[in-house]
C-alpha cells in the first residue's frame, strides 16, 4: 500500500459545547476588608465531535458525545500584601472523562513592591470509562512546580534566578504516550523601570528522561534574550533562542542544534500603521535520517493596521510562509491573504479573521525519485481557507453568549489528500 494512500484524510464536520455556569463570591464582612476572595462555579455542557476521514479505500466517520458537570473553587488574597496567593481546584465528571485539576501559587513582595519570590504548583489529573470512544484511552497525570527568586534587585536591572520540575506519567505507557520526568533552571537578567522598553537575556539548562525509553534521554542548553521598545515613533520586538539538544543514544535520535527568532515591527503611517512579523525556525542534527532532517521554516505576516485599540481594530495582511528541508517531501512555499477584526465593545468583544491562499510543494517526487525520503508520505499542492471566529455577547445584565469556531477546509490537486478540520462551541454564561 502506498504510503500516500494510508495518510487519512480527515474532516472535523463539528464540535459543538453547550453550558450553564453559575458563580458567586464570598461577601465582604461589613466595614472590613475580606483578608481573601473566594468564587465558586458549577457549569454543565454537552460536546459533539464528528471526524470523517479517507482511509484507504473506505470512508469512516467517527462520533464522540460527551456530557459533562464541573465544579470550581477559587481564592487569592486579597488587596496589595507582602504575602499574596491563589488557589483554583476543578473537577468534572463526564460520560467519557474525569478530569481533575489543581493551580496554586505565591508571591512574597515586601511592602507590596516588586516581588522577590514566587512558587507555583500545578497538577491534572485525566481518567478515562471504560466505554469511551477517545482515541487516547490510557489514564494518566501530569505535575509542575517551579520557583523564581530575585536575589539583587539594581535600579535598572534585576537578577531573575529559576528552578522548575515537571513529571507526566501514564497509567499503561505506549510509543506515544511515555512517562518523563524533566528539571531545569535558569537564570536571567532584566531591566526594570524603563518606561521606553525592557529588554531581558538569560541561559536555560534542563534534563529530561523516560523511564521506559531511555535511549531518547535528553539534555538541552539554551541561550535566549528578549528587546522591546514602543514610543510614537513605532513598536519593536525581538525574540531569539538557541538551544542545543543532546541524545542519549544517537543511533535513535540525534541531538540537534535549534535556533528561534521573531521580530514584530509597527510603523505609524497615515491612519494606521504598517506592520511586519517575521519568525524563524532552524534545525540541524549531527546525523540527519529520513525522519530527523535538516529545516528551515521561515514566515512572514506584513500588511497595514488601522482602527482603535480600544474598539474595532482591522488588519489587511500578506502571509508567506517557507520550508526549506532538503529532498523531504514536506519542502513547501505557502501564500495567502488575510483580513481580521477584533473589535472591543461594550456589548460584543471578540475577533474574526479569514485567510485564503495556497500550498506548494518542492520535495521529491516519489513515482521519479530515489531519495531516502521515498519511504515517507507523498505530498499534494492544495489551495486553503482558514476561518478563525471568537466572539463574547453580553445581551443581558448577567448573560452572556461564548463563540468559538475554526473551519479550515483544504482542496488538494490529488483529490485523495483533500481535508477539512472544524470546530465550533457555544456556551452561555450567568453570572449572578
Amino acid at each position: 500500500m502506498r504510503k500516500s494512500s494510508a495518510r487519512a484524510v480527515r474532516l472535523t464536520a463539528a464540535i459543538f459545547g453547550t453550558a450553564v455556569v453559575v458563580s458567586s463570591a464570598a461577601p465582604a464582612a461589613t466595614g472590613t476588608a475580606p483578608s481573601a476572595v473566594w468564587r465558586s462555579r458549577i457549569s454543565v455542557g454537552h460536546d459533539t465531535y464528528v471526524q470523517s476521514y479517507y482511509l484507504a479505500n473506505s470512508d469512516t466517520t467517527a462520533i464522540l458525545n460527551e456530557f459533562n458537570l464541573t465544579a470550581a473553587l477559587d481564592g487569592r488574597s486579597h488587596g496589595r500584601t507582602d504575602h499574596q496567593w491563589s488557589l483554583r481546584a476543578e473537577v468534572s465528571g463526564g460520560s467519557e472523562v474525569y478530569r481533575e485539576q489543581v493551580d496554586a501559587g505565591y508571591r512574597w513582595r515586601p511592602d507590596a513592591g516588586d516581588p522577590r519570590l514566587r512558587a507555583d504548583v500545578a497538577w491534572f489529573g485525566r481518567q478515562y470509562r471504560r466505554s469511551s470512544d477517545y482515541s487516547l484511552t490510557s489514564d494518566n497525570q501530569e505535575g509542575r512546580a517551579g520557583l523564581r527568586i530575585y536575589p539583587w534587585l539594581g535600579r535598572r536591572a534585576a537578577l531573575d534566578l529559576r528552578v522548575a520540575g515537571r513529571r507526566v506519567d501514564f497509567r499503561v505507557p505506549s510509543t506515544l504516550e511515555q512517562d518523563f520526568h524533566e528539571a531545569s533552571a535558569a537564570g536571567f537578567l532584566a531591566s526594570r523601570g524603563d518606561v521606553a522598553g525592557v529588554w531581558r537575556i538569560g541561559l536555560r539548562a534542563a534534563r529530561r528522561a523516560y523511564p521506559d525509553s531511555t535511549a531518547i534521554d535528553r539534555d538541552t542548553y539554551a541561550a535566549e534574550g528578549e528587546l522591546e521598545r514602543g514610543g510614537e515613533a513605532g513598536e519593536l520586538w525581538i525574540f531569539h533562542r538557541s538551544e542545543r539538544r543532546l541524545i542519549a543514544d544517537e543511533t535513535v535520535r540525534p541531538s540537534a542544534w535549534s535556533h528561534w527568532t521573531e521580530i514584530s515591527v509597527a510603523a505609524p503611517a497615515g491612519e494606521g500603521h504598517l506592520v511586519a512579523d517575521v519568525t524563524s525556525e532552524v534545525w540541524r542534527y549531527d546525523a540527519p535520517t529520513a525522519v530527523w532532517f535538516d529545516s528551515w521554516r521561515a514566515d512572514a505576516e506584513v500588511g497595514y493596521r488601522w482602527g482603535d485599540l480600544l474598539g474595532d481594530l482591522w488588519h489587511a495582511l500578506v502571509t508567506v510562509e517557507n520550508l526549506e528541508a532538503g529532498d523531504s517531501p514536506e519542502a513547501y512555499t505557502q501564500v495567502g491573504l488575510r483580513g481580521s477584526l477584533a473589535s472591543y465593545g461594550h456589548a460584543v468583544t471578540g475577533v474574526v479573521a479569514l485567510e485564503a491562499g495556497r500550498r506548494w510543494y518542492r520535495g521529491a517526487d516519489s513515482a521519479d525519485s530515489t531519495s531516502e525520503f521515498d519511504v515517507l508520505v507523498d505530498y499534494s499542492d492544495f489551495d486553503y481557507v482558514e476561518l478563525w471566529i471568537m466572539a463574547n455577547w453580553a445581551f443581558a445584565a448577567r448573560m452572556s453568549l461564548e463563540l468559538t469556531a475554526s473551519y479550515q477546509p483544504e482542496r488538494h490537486t490529488e483529490q485523495d489528500d483533500d481535508a477539512a478540520l472544524g470546530y465550533a462551541s457555544a456556551r452561555l454564561v450567568w453570572r449572578p
